[in-house]
């Protein structure tokens, strides 16, 4: 087990505070509809009790109650444990990436790939019905299911060469709604209109005001 000194436990408080307010600011409380090339729809979720497991570290408070202290500056070293299950490297780099998550959704989707049922290697027989990969960040990000059918962010990882997945996919489009919205009514990233509009059932999921500003552009 990994004993993290005063100087690392202060380096993981600054990045989870950090990863917390732009958790809250860009990612909680909203729904993003993900449109692969082929156009298959993925609907994810940023849950707030998942942002602990997320950053990979052992603390001594809960798991709601961590997220709300690290959004308000007011987690401590304290908080954090003594000993921790993953070694140094992995939260260091865990706790890094926290801060980048939203790169998955609002940087340049070009370079992202959606991974189908995705396989980690430490965990084989608990696959994941989809992630996305980052290159330029060599970070994945995989979804578990939702009570709701939808998806939730629950693992990020590093990139490796031994993840496992029925295929990748190319991201045509990202919408974003408000949780309570019916429809997505905000555009993320585009990138092909033509494309866009010849994919089925879109207006089940996007509303007729995005869509129009697409049928103008074509």
């Amino acid at each position: 087990m990994y004993k993290p000194n005063e100087r690392d436990k202060e380096i993981f408080r600054q990045r989870i505070i950090k990863g917390a307010q732009l958790f809250d600011k860009y990612l909680l409380h909203k729904e993003f509809i993900i449109i692969t090339i082929d156009f298959e729809i993925y609907k994810v979720t940023f849950k707030k009790k998942e942002f602990l497991h997320l950053t990979g570290l052992t603390v001594n408070v809960g798991e709601n109650l961590f997220y709300d202290l690290c959004k308000s500056s007011k987690i401590s070293k304290n908080n954090i444990n003594n000993f921790q299950r993953h070694n140094k490297n992995t939260l260091m780099t865990k706790t890094e990436n926290i801060n980048k998550l939203i790169k998955f959704i609002y940087a340049d989707a070009s370079t992202n790939l959606i991974l189908k049922d995705f396989i980690m290697s430490s965990a084989p027989n608990r696959p994941f019905p989809c992630a996305i990969e980052n290159s330029k960040e060599n970070m994945v990000l995989a979804f578990a299911k939702t009570n709701n059918l939808g998806l939730k962010a629950k693992s990020l990882r590093k990139k490796t060469n031994n993840e496992i997945y029925t295929s990748s996919h190319l991201i045509l489009a990202i919408f974003s709604k408000e949780e309570n919205d019916a429809l997505a009514n905000s555009i993320v990233y585009i990138k092909n209109t033509r494309n866009l509009l010849e994919c089925p059932n879109i207006n089940e999921y996007v509303s007729i005001k995005i869509l129009n500003k697409f049928i103008e552009l074509k």
